[in-house]
């Protein structure tokens, strides 16, 4: 009898760093700096810490200012052309862009508003999503009650949810498929700790003092 375990489906990442930023005065938060590195670079360096080399970043109207930051640390380009993409729009192009690049393999999404993701929180979770039961095809962690990101899909989720109307999102699917949902409680804040207000900035720079919590000035 051959006891040997199935292989996992390979997986790569992708970061939805497409948003407008409003809040912050307009501004794309995956550019903001701690200690003088961008919170992009920050996520792809926590990405491929937790064994996923291939990233790739959703951008939009900021593709200026994030396409350079891209190319430094080595991560794929999906870019919008829609001039105001919402977060369902940038979805479903991640999906679309990981099916055509990525055919067979799972999804790692994740927010660009996650400064303080490290390869600790991550790990935890690709353990979790390698031991799975069948049958569940979305893992997402869970902090106090608040789900959090990275949300992993497999390839079948994510076929499923691109074939959706396009006017619906991953949360549509995940509401309609409870049974093929994992949320994994969590102690790491990181998980939940997103940027979108400057109050939030505010609470960021007291987190991380002595570091410095700044914009690029060009």
């Amino acid at each position: 009898m051959n006891n040997t375990a199935a292989p996992h489906p390979p997986l790569a990442a992708t970061i939805l760093a497409a948003g407008l930023g409003q809040r912050l005065g307009g501004r794309p938060k995956a550019t903001l700096q701690i200690d003088g590195r961008s919170v992009l670079e920050r996520l792809v360096a926590a990405l491929r810490g937790a064994g996923i080399p291939a990233v790739s970043v959703v951008m939009g109207p900021y593709r200026d200012q994030l396409l350079p930051l891209a190319a430094r640390c080595g991560a794929h380009a999906v870019e919008h052309r829609l001039p105001n993409p919402s977060l369902i729009d940038s979805q479903r192009l991640a999906l679309q862009a990981h099916g055509a690049g990525f055919p067979g393999h799972d999804l790692l999404l994740v927010l660009a508003d996650l400064p303080l993701l490290g390869a600790d929180d991550v790990s935890p979770l690709l353990s979790a999503w390698r031991q799975r039961a069948p049958g569940v095809h979305a893992l997402m962690p869970v902090v106090d009650g608040v789900r959090g990101h990275p949300l992993l899909l497999s390839s079948h989720a994510v076929a499923q949810v691109a074939a959706t109307a396009p006017q619906l999102g991953i949360r549509d699917w995940l509401q309609r498929h409870p049974e093929a949902v994992q949320p994994v409680p969590s102690v790491r804040r990181a998980c939940v700790t997103d940027v979108d207000t400057p109050d939030d900035l505010g609470a960021l720079q007291a987190l991380v003092h002595p570091m410095a919590v700044a914009w690029p000035t060009r």
